[in-house]
């Protein structure tokens, strides 16, 4: 079945042409856009297709929450229609969905060449499992085993409010307050809550004025994440170290609240690129933090998805199943 997949995130677009059979998905032509320079999803679509075959089906995974129809994106000032879509540029089958719903159904895609293991655990493959992964945003789904396969639910975790296991992170928490009245998870795991965290590093070391901090780099986060990956910049070292320990505990919360004995799954754009760091003790120890549960935690699966493609071929696959 052809079918065209989108994921469409706070900063970037990423179509793809697709092939479905079965859990099966070969990505046969995709582009990246970057949504800064249009005003919609059509701008980029309509380039995307002035040279290909009709499609069967159309889906498309858009970073805030949707009703299937409509999407208003929660990073960015789109409004996506879904049946103005298919209308205009006569597309079949327009369907939209969470972008991390499309990460839950795209977990059947990946091959275990394309996942890093956290901890192996115990796996139990008919228990639920919960994705989540730091990006532009912080997406969430937990999926549930049906009888036959695991269906990804619709979910805003990522607006879960932060809870902080220490002084530091009491610290920490009055710090983003200050400045957003109410501290979610994704005001810290995300690209701009590596910001976030750096800046609260700075003001504790009383660096907060300092013209030369990495603050001013062209791309803040990504300069933050590389000088804690080289370990050049004191700072930078104690922002990601809080990242990832923050990390470890809001999973481990998913793991409790999913009862995800059939594994945690970190994808997102952020995972990836620090897996070094998610290898460091920090992570595990706060996923493993959780007083009474502690033990409970030692046997749930944690891996990591490689696959920067998760996201298309979820969408894909539940494009097919429209058609």
């Amino acid at each position: 079945m052809r079918v065209i997949a989108g994921d469409i995130g706070g900063t970037n677009t990423r179509l793809a042409f697709c092939e479905v059979d079965g859990n099966t998905v070969h990505l046969l032509h995709r582009e990246r856009y970057l949504n800064a320079a249009a005003t919609g999803l059509e701008a980029h679509l309509q380039a995307f297709l002035a040279h290909l075959p009709a499609p069967e089906a159309a889906c498309f995974a858009v970073a805030g929450p949707t009703d299937g129809r409509h999407a208003h994106l929660t990073n960015l000032a789109w409004t996506i229609d879904a049946e103005r879509i298919a209308a205009r540029l006569k597309l079949p089958h327009v369907k939209l969905v969470n972008d991390f719903l499309a990460v839950g159904h795209g977990l059947d895609a990946v091959d275990d060449q394309h996942r890093a293991v956290l901890q192996s655990g115990h796996l139990i493959e008919e228990a639920a499992r919960a994705v989540l992964g730091a990006g532009t945003g912080l997406g969430v789904s937990i999926c549930v085993w049906n009888g036959r396969r695991h269906v990804p639910l619709p979910s805003e975790g990522g607006h879960i409010g932060f809870a902080p296991m220490d002084d530091e992170q009491i610290r920490l928490l009055n710090f983003l307050r200050a400045e957003y009245k109410r501290a979610s998870a994704e005001r810290i795991l995300s690209g701009p809550g590596i910001v976030a965290l750096y800046r609260f590093r700075l003001h504790e070391s009383g660096r907060e004025h300092e013209p030369d901090s990495l603050l001013h780099d062209t791309l803040p986060a990504a300069a933050i994440a590389q000088a804690a990956l080289n370990q050049s910049e004191a700072q930078a070292v104690e922002a990601m170290r809080l990242f990832c320990r923050i990390y470890g505990q809001t999973a481990g919360d998913l793991a409790l609240l999913a009862q995800a004995r059939g594994g945690i799954y970190l994808a997102g754009g952020i995972a990836p690129k620090i897996l070094p760091l998610l290898k460091h003790p920090e992570f595990m120890d706060g996923f493993h933090n959780k007083g009474r549960f502690a033990e409970w935690t030692r046997n749930v699966p944690v891996g990591v998805v490689l696959d920067e493609d998760v996201g298309l071929k979820g969408a894909a696959l539940a494009g097919a199943a429209l058609a």
